[in-house]
C-alpha cells in the first residue's frame, strides 16, 4: 500500500505558498498606522491603484522614519464616505439598489465616531 503523500505540480504549490505568504504578509490585525502595501490591501486595491487616488480622497500619509504610514480610521472613513454601489436596476428606474447596513458595520461606526470625538475631530 503506498502511503506517499500525493503529486502536486510545482504550479500549484507555488500559487498555495503565495497565497500563504500574502497572508502572512498583511496581517494588520491591531495595527492602526499603515505601510501603503497594507493600506492597499485594507482598501481592497492594488498598490498602484491605492498611490494613484488616495490623494484624491485626502489620504495625506505620515513619514516616519522614511515609510509612509496611513491611518486605519482614515482609510475606513474614506471607504464610508465613499458613493454607494449601485445598480441599474430595472429599465427606467432611477431608485438605486442599497442594502440595509448590518449591527457590525453599525457598531463600528459609532466606535469611529466615539474615537474622532476623542481626538477632536467629531
Amino acid at each position: 500500500m503506498d502511503t506517499s503523500e500525493p503529486e502536486i505540480s510545482l504550479q500549484d504549490e507555488i500559487k498555495a505558498l503565495r497565497q500563504q505568504l500574502a497572508v502572512l504578509r498583511f496581517d494588520i490585525s491591531g495595527k492602526e498606522w499603515l505601510t501603503v502595501d497594507e493600506a492597499a490591501h485594507y482598501c481592497g486595491v492594488s498598490s498602484g491603484q491605492f498611490r494613484k487616488n488616495a490623494p484624491d480622497l485626502g489620504l495625506v500619509p505620515r513619514n516616519f522614519m522614511g515609510k509612509q504610514l496611513y491611518e486605519k480610521s482614515e482609510l475606513y472613513r474614506a471607504i464610508h464616505n465613499a458613493s454607494d454601489w449601485t445598480t441599474r436596476g430595472r429599465v427606467g428606474s432611477n431608485t438605486p439598489s442599497v442594502a440595509p447596513r448590518s449591527a457590525r458595520v453599525e457598531e463600528a461606526l459609532a466606535r469611529l465616531r466615539r474615537y474622532d470625538k476623542r481626538r477632536g475631530k467629531g
